[in-house]
């Protein structure tokens, strides 16, 4: 269980260059390159399993579906979890981001953030960040969209 613990929280919320450059820079890529080097960084999911993310987006590239969908579920159905309402807050651009990215290699062009109702609060700010995203993604002429789902607990 240790190796799953987020060690760097500096690593989430410190500040990166912008969404655009980092779009720019994936799309300037292979996926091959990109899954090659998701792999080589090691990171993994958050769900608790510690799944290897570059192995799941590489499967997930290679499957035939004519449909694909990037997920960011911030649910919190743990006792005491506030980390995606933070994350939301703070730099909602990465997540938006990460969404982006993980949708051009996977070959999604539509994202999901489900809410928890709870997180309501969240929706109008979210929203407005998310069409700043969606301008980005225009300029660069990236095809893909998120989407917030509101529901109340899993």
């Amino acid at each position: 269980m240790g190796k799953n613990i987020l060690k760097r929280i500096d690593l989430i919320f410190k500040e990166e260059p912008d969404s655009k450059n980092v779009l720019k820079k994936t799309l300037s890529k292979s996926n091959d390159e990109l899954i090659n080097e998701l792999i080589a960084s090691g990171l993994k999911g958050r769900g608790g399993a510690g799944f290897p993310t570059g192995l799941k987006w590489k499967l997930t590239a290679e499957s035939k579906s004519t449909e694909k969908y990037v997920i960011w579920n911030a649910d919190e159905g743990e006792p005491g979890t506030f980390k995606d309402r933070e994350i939301l807050t703070q730099v909602p651009y990465k997540v938006l981001t990460g969404m982006a990215v993980c949708g051009r290699i996977i070959g999604a062009r539509k994202g999901f953030i489900y809410l928890r109702g709870e997180y309501k609060y969240l929706l109008k700010e979210l929203n407005a960040e998310i069409k700043k995203f969606h301008a980005i993604c225009d300029e660069l002429g990236l095809k893909f969209r998120v989407e917030v789902f509101m529901g109340f607990g899993a």
